[in-house]
């Protein structure tokens, strides 16, 4: 009796331990041996306006040192085009408009915001349209200026200070003078 209570609770054991044993998930570890991921959030600050609109249609970073070159400017897939309020991304709260993108671990001179038309801001209760100089081209662009880095995570996070940035004429008119910092963050990936 006690030689079969013995057989049955070493037969429970090795069958529990082949189990456990035979049922592990592995790990995959994901590298990124040429590239690195990235991700970029836009973030207002404190305003005196009642809203700033900005419409984004893009987010392009750029990775030649020559600007004119065709391919000096690379878009990158921006997950929330559209409009954002400034006012109301502030403190802790962003808007993610790049999405870990996988892209080559290269030099990036450049992060540029590219506007569309629907740029607006209400002032005591009066929306105007945001007038962009020609010389901006419908975009912000700040300096990066650093080499990426293989199997990383960059988090760049364009924090755009929107009193500073919109100018309110005795005209009656509201033009847009971006004027943003960028913020970066870097992570490994394990």
């Amino acid at each position: 009796m006690k030689t079969s209570r013995n057989f049955k609770i070493l037969v429970t054991g090795l069958l529990a331990l082949f189990l456990v044993t035979s049922c592990s998930n592995e790990l995959e570890t994901i590298t990124f041996e040429n590239s690195s991921l990235i991700t970029v959030k836009l973030q207002g600050t404190p305003s005196s306006f009642n809203r700033a609109n900005l419409e984004v249609i893009d987010v392009q970073l750029r990775v030649l040192e020559d600007e004119s070159d065709p391919n000096a400017w690379v878009s990158l897939n921006t997950v929330n085009t559209g409009i954002h309020d400034l006012t109301r991304i502030i403190d802790n709260q962003v808007v993610t408009l790049v999405d870990f993108e996988e892209i080559p671990s290269e030099f990036i001179y450049n992060i540029k915001l590219v506007f569309g038309d629907q740029n607006t801001v209400v002032e005591n209760g009066l929306e105007y349209v945001l007038d962009i100089a020609s010389e901006y081209d419908n975009a912000s662009v700040n300096i990066v200026g650093k080499q990426l880095i293989s199997n990383k995570v960059y988090d760049f996070v364009l924090v755009f200070d929107t009193d500073r940035s919109i100018e309110m004429s005795s005209e009656g008119t509201a033009n847009l003078n971006p004027k943003m910092s960028t913020e970066m963050r870097l992570f490994n990936l394990y």
